[in-house]
């Protein structure tokens, strides 16, 4: 059962990781594709592509099949990062009470 908790825990980290990249590919889209728009974000939103995107996409300044086919992605990356984590935290906590059943058990 220990090796669930871990194989869940990777799940989620690398769908993490997952997510950073593929933040950095679209922003490196965005760069190039709209760097008027790139360039006039703040500093600190240049720096973080995943929030660089998020910012260009809420204020409607790019859009089409390449920003949905981003959004698609994340999606589904942070569904796996949140699913990851539940699932460790189930089985913790189900090791967790075994213990504890078995130590006043024996």
């Amino acid at each position: 059962m220990k090796q669930g908790v871990s194989l869940t825990g990777l799940y989620g980290f690398v769908c993490w990781i997952r997510r950073g990249i593929n933040a950095q590919k679209a922003a490196g889209w965005a760069r190039e594709n709209h760097p008027e728009e790139w360039n006039n974000l703040h500093w600190l939103a240049q720096r973080n592509p995943w929030a660089g995107v998020e910012v260009l996409i809420t204020k409607g300044l790019i859009s089409g099949p390449e920003v949905e086919k981003y959004r698609a992605r994340d999606e589904y990356l942070e569904k796996g990062i949140w699913v990851g984590l539940f699932v460790s935290a189930m089985l913790l906590l189900v090791i967790l009470a075994l213990k504890y059943v078995l130590y006043f058990l024996g």
